[in-house]
């Protein structure tokens, strides 16, 4: 092979790997980590979510309750925390309570359709509870 076909072929590899590195690179740049902006958004959307099915019960609106549930569903399901340490069990802490909650989001849907509205407002004080537990431990709310 002749050198002119050799700087050839190096030409298309390097630009193969030029062009690589810059598809990484945008992408990288697309995408974004769960930051305390992206917390804060979840937390008011969880917050609005609890006064949603709070009201709901209150007026005896199944709709109501139900958008709550789902909304409340979508938003702990999305929640992060940060690890700060290796010995640091908030991220796995977060998830638990989560999973707690979307459980009880679900018995209030439960409760609501066959018609315990009294079981309901016992459960949505679970969930309540539950947000409290969380921000007792992440946010160091006691000390």
């Amino acid at each position: 092979m002749s050198l002119v076909g050799i700087g050839i072929i190096e030409g298309k590899i390097m630009r193969k790997t030029i062009l690589s590195l810059l598809t990484v690179s945008a992408l990288t740049l697309t995408l974004q980590a769960y930051d305390n902006t992206d917390r804060k958004i979840d937390m008011q959307a969880m917050e609005a979510s609890m006064a949603q099915i709070q009201k709901g019960i209150l007026y005896n609106n199944k709709k109501l309750v139900f958008q709550g549930v789902a909304n409340l569903k979508q938003s702990s399901d999305t929640v992060e925390v940060v690890q700060k340490s290796e010995m640091d069990y908030s991220p796995r802490f977060a998830k638990e309570q989560a999973d707690d909650i979307m459980k009880l989001a679900n018995e209030i849907q439960e409760k609501v359709e066959a018609g315990k509205k009294h079981s309901a407002a016992s459960s949505y004080t679970k969930v309540l509870n539950k947000c409290i537990t969380c921000h007792n431990k992440i946010r160091k709310w006691n000390p």
